[in-house]
């Protein structure tokens, strides 16, 4: 069987196109997954904060829960939270939220130093830094690591 001239080209021409399509096909898909993966790695600030909030008792007790977004040069973490227990305007904990597990790891001895007679709690993109033992107790409770206990007094 002969092929024209013409029919050589156009045969070329639609496996090129095959080929062009299933390139850019795999290369939206790479990206669609690349996206997907990093929505879902990114911490769910308000999910945690409801939670933190919630097992503490910080509000529930006539504490003081306050933050938010912060930023600066020397700021790693995205969010911080803070519950003041007696309303004596010291916090007694600190939560610190991350976007990534590696800024967690980065900030670990920084928020170690700053709290230095606190316990130190690690969750999933989080950190809590706190002096008192109820809440210690809860976050354990519900899993979170405990990466420093709380010194002996």
């Amino acid at each position: 069987m002969r092929f024209s001239t013409g029919a050589k080209a156009t045969i070329l021409a639609a496996t090129a196109a095959l080929a062009l399509s299933a390139c850019a096909t795999d290369s939206e898909a790479g990206a669609s997954a690349s996206a997907s993966a990093t929505a879902e790695s990114a911490p769910q600030v308000g999910t945690i904060v409801a939670d933190v909030n919630t097992l503490t008792g910080c509000e529930t007790f006539g504490g003081v829960w306050s933050g938010g977004k912060v930023a600066g040069a020397d700021v790693i973490a995205g969010w911080e939270f803070t519950c003041d227990v007696d309303g004596d305007g010291v916090a007694e904990t600190t939560l610190s939220i991350y976007n990534a597990t590696d800024d967690l790891e980065a900030d670990l001895a920084n928020v170690e130093a700053a709290h230095a007679d606190a316990a130190v709690l690690r969750g999933d993109h989080y950190l809590v830094a706190t002096t008192d033992t109820s809440h210690i107790a809860s976050l354990e409770n519900e899993g979170v690591e405990v990466l420093r206990e709380l010194a002996a007094s």
